[in-house]
């Protein structure tokens, strides 16, 4: 074993190494955009004053999924958000960041 082995590397540093490959890269910016959506759904949740049950009523699931899903320890496909903003009276709208 050489020195090397058991240097510590920084966090941030091994993160942006890793995401020099594209493939990484494309599957992380998704999981990040689906917590985005996921986020803005639970807050939409709360101000409707709707629970994790409600919502897991509607959609035909189960509660403790509602919450894994609100709490990162899933990250639900394109379906089950549509279906959870559905629930909510919403739906998901393609926006350009600009207008022409």
């Amino acid at each position: 074993m050489s020195n090397n082995d058991f240097d510590i590397i920084p966090f941030a540093e091994a993160k942006a190494k890793i995401l020099e490959n594209p493939a990484v890269l494309e599957a992380y910016n998704e999981i990040q955009i689906r917590k985005v959506l996921m986020k803005q759904l639970k807050d939409a949740r709360k101000i409707l004053r709707l629970t994790q049950q409600d919502i897991a009523q509607k959609i035909g699931t189960q509660k403790q999924n509602i919450s894994r899903m609100e709490n990162g320890g899933t990250v639900p496909n394109l379906a089950t958000l549509s279906r959870y903003a559905a629930a909510l009276g919403g739906t998901f709208v393609f926006q350009m960041p600009f207008q022409q």
